[in-house]
């Protein structure tokens, strides 16, 4: 156990840990072959486990072992600790410290390397265009994207800037999505994969405006509040849909009228249907009568159809970002971590069974370890 984990921190895992499952004490009890009493006394940290007692619990509560008695990442920690009285969302608590955890083992084995770019940027207002588009076209620069184009795979783009993205299915009232930084320049961003595809890559946009401004933590529940909050979303935007898109506007609505341009265009760049708007109206590309018109009737699957585009969508869950991926399969290779340990960073995405040959150990290194 961490020496800096009490026996209460790692009661309150348990209490934690059962309520998600929705267990009671006694089902508990009934694991460990002890009185519900003594589930009590655990929780409150007046009773010390058994190496075996804590295989039972990690395999009743779903939880790896190591996550009773390893102290989260220092992000993660201090996340909690400033949400104290703030709202809270205990499955994406749990899952972002899972991740973190499995990001810095990574980088602690160097299977993940700090990126070179982008910097760190200064803080900027919400209604601060210049500044807006200057440090966008920055990120698109990192992530080497086009900078008037749609960005595509925009996981994989994160991974470029140092950031990994997971979509993974935390319920309908839990959290949009939050960010950890956990190590130089090097951060994880979880989104929640009920939301659908545009809300999804809005989310991760905006995690990736925290992730270049240097900020430790964060907890998005939609609707930002703040002006850090505010300024960020602007920077999201902007990253999504570059003032560039005026040129394919005009193009469009040569052809077309502006409902079925919009349609083509939100198509396009994979965007919602009110962010879409919100933006054209930000560029000055719609009128406030154009808003208020396009934005009381959205688009059904049957008006892409006649327009003759398709909707794809992005980061469905439950998706891990390739760059994670890429990281454990080459840590197990080189004997980094186990092939147990590269499943579970994976989340299903690979099984034992399919991992590839290990590399092998060059002789020298086998009599260095004997030494």
């Amino acid at each position: 156990m961490d020496a800096e984990l009490t026996w209460s921190d790692v009661g309150a895992r348990v209490a934690t840990a059962r309520r998600l499952v929705g267990l009671s004490q006694e089902q508990v009890a009934e694991a460990l072959n002890v009185d519900r009493s003594a589930v009590a006394k655990i929780e409150a940290g007046r009773r010390q486990l058994s190496s075996l007692e804590l295989v039972r619990l990690a395999e009743r509560l779903e939880r790896p072992l190591a996550w009773f008695v390893t102290s989260p990442p220092p992000a993660v920690a201090s996340r909690r600790a400033q949400q104290a009285e703030q709202r809270s969302d205990p499955v994406g608590d749990l899952v972002l410290e899972d991740v973190s955890r499995d990001v810095t083992l990574l980088v602690e084995v160097k299977a993940i390397r700090p990126p070179h770019q982008p910097g760190r940027y200064s803080s900027f207002g919400a209604d601060d265009v210049e500044a807006v588009g200057t440090i966008a076209t920055s990120v698109r620069d990192c992530m080497r994207v086009d900078r008037s184009k749609p960005l595509l795979a925009l996981s994989d783009a994160a991974a470029r800037i140092g950031l990994y993205a997971y979509s993974l299915r935390l319920g309908e009232g839990a959290v949009d999505g939050c960010y950890a930084e956990v190590g130089d320049g090097i951060g994880v961003a979880v989104i929640n994969g009920d939301r659908d595809s545009g809300h999804r890559r809005f989310v991760l946009a905006h995690e990736i405006g925290h992730h270049v401004l240097g900020d430790a933590f964060s907890t998005d529940w939609g609707g930002a509040t703040g002006e850090h909050e505010r300024a960020i979303d602007a920077l999201a935007r902007s990253i999504l849909i570059p003032p560039g898109i005026s040129r394919r506007w005009s193009e469009l609505t040569l052809k077309h009228e502006k409902r079925s341009s919009a349609i083509i265009l939100g198509a396009e760049y994979r965007v919602s249907w009110s962010l879409l708007l919100f933006r054209l109206r930000e560029l000055s590309l719609i009128t406030g009568s154009d808003l208020r018109v396009l934005d009381s009737r959205s688009p059904t699957r049957a008006d892409y159809l006649e327009a003759g585009v398709r909707v794809e969508e992005e980061l469905v869950a439950p998706e891990v970002s390739t760059g994670v991926l890429q990281a454990a399969i080459r840590a197990y290779k080189k004997h980094k971590i186990s092939a147990e340990r590269a499943v579970e960073i994976a989340r299903g995405a690979v099984t034992v069974d399919e991992l590839p040959a290990r590399d092998e150990i060059p002789l020298e290194a086998l009599r260095n370890e004997l030494a």
